[in-house]
């Protein structure tokens, strides 16, 4: 007779990983990782077409866009999409954004300098 803990017959893969995970304190990340899924819904399918949650860690969300004009259209809806995401997932789940590639930098000038 199996107890509580036992198990007979197979089990999904995802039981198996987020157990794998905990066991490995990895569990929180993979959880605050998650809301990145969310992104084409709190931004919507036009922007998410051209941008990316790229990643999350305490808080702090890192985006990506592929175009100038995404970036600035995504930098007057932070925090829209930061009260969307903290509603979803709790106050003080996104606490800031930040971008992947911050523009202008890394740019050599005219000159080549």
């Amino acid at each position: 007779m199996a107890t509580g803990r036992e198990r007979t017959g197979p089990r999904p893969i995802s039981g198996i990983l987020r157990d794998v995970l905990k066991a490995c304190g990895l569990g929180n990340r993979m959880e605050e990782r998650s809301l990145l899924l969310k992104w084409d819904e709190v931004v919507g399918p036009e922007i998410a077409a051209h941008s990316r949650a790229v990643d999350i860690l305490d808080g702090v969300l890192v985006i990506d866009a592929d175009h100038g004009v995404w970036r600035q259209e995504l930098c007057l809806l932070i925090p829209q999409i930061t009260k969307k995401f903290n509603a979803t997932y709790g106050e003080g789940a996104v606490k800031e954004v930040q971008w992947l590639h911050r523009p202008g930098r890394n740019r050599k000038s005219k000159n080549g300098k």
